[in-house]
């Protein structure tokens, strides 16, 4: 055998040596990573749950009930939400359980987003009347979350008004009415 042979010989044989010894020295194993669907929502306020409109007696004979100060915005919403591969985006939308008094029509409207949250926030889908029919309130949210709490979120503005498609004013009668409002974030 030559030189250049003899020396070929022995770098294979410890290349072959080497690389047995480093595949020993390996091994791999999986790691398998879920993220859950997620979809929670939740109302808070600043003080409390509940709401009073009320609409302002004329102090003039002649004048009509003053729905413009029956208006508030202490409610916020709240919601975590991550999304699957086939729901793209989801919406809240809102529902009145009860019946509201003849003439009078229950608007909400929730403000853009702010606070602590990141993600995909959802917008307003701005002034919307409320009936007994699911109403989209805030659209086009994707995986995200509003951070918790008041001043999180979206901040919701409630107001009562005259029915003007009709001769609503006529409708009207001196009554205590109490609705729900119902919000859920769906697909």
């Amino acid at each position: 055998m030559n030189l250049k042979t003899v020396i070929s010989t022995v770098v294979l044989i410890c290349w072959i040596a080497f690389s047995s010894i480093a595949q020993d020295n390996t091994s791999t194993h999986e790691i398998d990573v879920q993220i859950p669907e997620v979809a929670l929502l939740e109302l808070v306020s600043e003080t409390q749950h509940d709401i009073q409109l009320n609409a302002t007696s004329p102090s003039e004979a002649g004048n009509a009930v003053d729905f413009s100060n029956a208006t508030t915005n202490r409610i916020w919403i709240n919601y975590s939400s991550i999304i699957s591969e086939t729901t793209p985006t989801r919406q809240v939308i809102a529902m009145v359980k009860g019946t509201m008094p003849k003439g009078l029509k229950l608007i909400v409207e929730a403000s853009e987003f702010s606070g602590t949250g990141k993600g995909r926030l959802g917008k307003p889908a701005g002034e919307v009347v409320l009936s007994g029919q699911p109403t989209d309130v805030i659209v086009d949210i994707g995986s995200c979350y509003t951070g918790r709490g008041a001043n999180n979120g979206h901040c919701l503005t409630y107001k009562l008004e005259k029915n003007e498609s009709s001769d609503s004013y006529a409708t009207l009668k001196s009554q205590h009415s109490s609705v729900s409002v119902v919000y859920t974030l769906t697909d």
